[in-house]
């Protein structure tokens, strides 16, 4: 056979799909991860199971690993911060005294949707040299944050509080008490207001508590409401 002694320009090398964690549309239609119409981000464990390396490749092995889990009460509780307002009176602070939670809706969401796709095992066989970075965890949150994230939007907040008399031993002014086992009707506060950030990163609660906080602190909670876009 002949060479022509042309160097090609080009060296095609086969690559995995997963390479590439951006769903891209065709003419012929794509394929795009089904998810649900809305998410409340409660008080939930999500348990699931991978192998030493962080890949789901075999559910029967997997189980003799110690199981993961991902608690929303937890996380929720890490991603917020509660802090009086500085803009607001002595007397002001004393009676109806006025609170700024500021919430990071973005990093609660993620975390949640990466918990569910690992116990659904949306990515059962892929492993860590199937990916850019050799991390398959890595590639899943860029999954989420570049295909699923944005398909949400921020719907509302349940918020829940209840008083503390500062009678009560070990109750502190203006100590408040993140506390999980009041989600009920009753406590359900609704007299705030929410500002969300425009790059979908956090949203702020304000609100006055409606009891003198000469007297009370509180014990509060919220849970998180996203809807599909």
């Amino acid at each position: 056979m002949k060479r022509s002694y042309i160097s090609p320009e080009f060296k095609y090398t086969p690559v995995f799909g997963t390479f590439n964690m951006e769903e891209e549309s065709s003419y012929f239609g794509s394929k795009m991860l089904e998810i649900e119409d809305s998410l409340t981000v409660g008080d939930e464990s999500i348990i699931y199971y991978q192998n030493e390396k962080n890949e789901q490749l075999d559910l029967e092995k997997e189980y003799d690993f110690t199981p993961l889990f991902y608690n929303t009460v937890s996380d929720k509780r890490t991603n917020h911060t509660i802090l009086l307002d500085e803009f607001q009176t002595q007397i002001e602070k004393n009676n109806y005294a006025k609170w700024i939670m500021n919430i990071n809706i973005r990093t609660i969401l993620r975390n949640y949707l990466f918990a569910i796709l690992k116990r659904s095992r949306t990515f059962e066989g892929v492993s860590n040299d199937m990916t850019t970075n050799q991390n398959v965890d890595f590639a899943i949150k860029e999954y989420i944050e570049r295909n699923v994230i944005n398909r949400y939007t921020f719907s509302g907040i349940d918020l829940y509080i209840v008083p503390v008399d500062l009678l009560t031993i070990g109750s502190l002014k203006y100590q408040n008490i993140w506390d999980e086992t009041i989600v009920n009707d009753q406590y359900k506060f609704t007299k705030f207001s929410t500002v969300t950030d425009f790059r979908f990163e956090d949203i702020q609660v304000f609100f006055s508590q409606n009891f003198s906080a000469s007297q009370y602190a509180f014990r509060y909670y919220f849970n998180l409401k996203f809807t599909k876009l």
